[in-house]
């Protein structure tokens, strides 16, 4: 049975993904790390929601860059068709933290495939973003 008045996930893309690292990785002195986050949505004619979700991740050691990341998915979502639901809270807030898990695994992986410790992304207040955005 089909909830109308809820936001559905119908999809997750992954649209593009970057991994670099250097050759020697130092383990002596401590990385600056740094993460930014985009956000981006759309709502087309058939009532779907398209939100991309691009993360950026760097790691320094005195101004050299370790290694870089960026991942950017796409979430597609049937909108309800309750037209008071508020499309722009959930396209800022919820629809990127539903996104975000699958971005962190996805970073996770890449690491451990390029023979370092996995980086962990600590979990992020999409609302808080949202509020300072």
């Amino acid at each position: 049975m089909e909830n109308k008045q809820s936001y559905q996930l119908l999809n997750i893309i992954l649209l593009e993904s970057f991994f670099k690292r250097v050759a020697d990785i130092s383990s002596e002195q401590e990385a600056q790390k740094k993460i930014s986050i985009d956000i981006e949505n759309q709502q087309d004619e058939n009532n779907r929601l398209f939100v991309a979700l691009t993360l950026k991740y760097i790691s320094e050691v005195s101004d050299k860059i370790e290694i870089e990341a960026s991942v950017k998915m796409l979430g597609v979502f049937s909108c309800p068709s309750d037209p008071n639901a508020s499309i722009k809270d959930f396209a800022k807030i919820n629809a990127p933290a539903i996104l975000f898990p699958f971005v962190r695994e996805h970073i996770a992986t890449l690491s451990m495939k390029a023979g370092i410790e996995p980086i962990l992304l600590q979990p992020i207040n999409f609302v808080q973003l949202a509020e300072n955005s």
